[in-house]
């Protein structure tokens, strides 16, 4: 199975909505068998620091700690994978136009309405930064939660689509077009594609 970059990457377009680039850590959802792009804990804090402005010396702290009580990080790890698949049928389901899954939901809000007293935010060097100094190791994921609650409640949810490649992609992504009618996650991969193969049927039809 190839590997997929991330969207960033693909597009060479500003980063994307926090909620949506961790929902698409899952490659290739409309598979039968999807790439995992966070196979352990370790990948996630990795998956932190390259997305969220934070810092990375408690990051590094976390990363050490888990080396030595590696019970920790996998017990995190099914949470995050948890919080992600929540966030991802909570936003398919509003794309469809159908109630999100009670379950889905109710962990969600679960994970949203817990006390975050060991995070906070904080000013350094002119940015202001996620601060996870004392945070519990779930509290990892304030800012990802923060993120998909403002996405699913703000100006954007009725911009959220999912990409339509017929190999499968799945991808999520904000439809920033004027006309909403955004089919691909990238033009330079699915769409660029899609659009090959168009000619190519044509092509073999002539």
């Amino acid at each position: 199975m190839s590997t997929r970059m991330n969207s960033k990457a693909k597009a060479g377009g500003p980063k994307e909505d926090l909620a949506i680039s961790f929902v698409n850590t899952a490659a290739w959802r409309l598979r039968a068998a999807r790439e995992e792009r966070l196979p352990d804990a370790h990948a996630f804090l990795r998956w932190m620091a390259a997305n969220v402005t934070g810092d990375s010396q408690h990051l590094e702290a976390i990363r050490e700690r888990w080396h030595r009580i590696p019970d920790e990080a996998d017990s995190l790890y099914e949470t995050i994978i948890a919080l992600r698949e929540a966030i991802y049928e909570v936003l398919v389901a509003r794309l469809a136009n159908r109630p999100a899954p009670v379950a889905a939901f109710d962990f969600f809000n679960g994970l949203l309405a817990r006390s975050a007293d060991g995070i906070r935010l904080k000013g350094e060097a002119g940015e202001i930064i996620w601060s996870i100094d004392g945070a519990s190791d779930i509290d990892l994921l304030r800012p990802v939660i923060t993120s998909a609650a403002a996405l699913m409640t703000g100006p954007k949810a009725h911009r959220v689509r999912q990409c339509q490649d017929e190999r499968g992609c799945g991808w999520l992504f904000i439809d920033e077009s004027r006309a909403l009618n955004r089919r691909w996650c990238s033009m330079g991969d699915c769409g660029n594609r899609a659009k090959a193969r168009r000619h190519y049927l044509r092509s073999r039809a002539d």
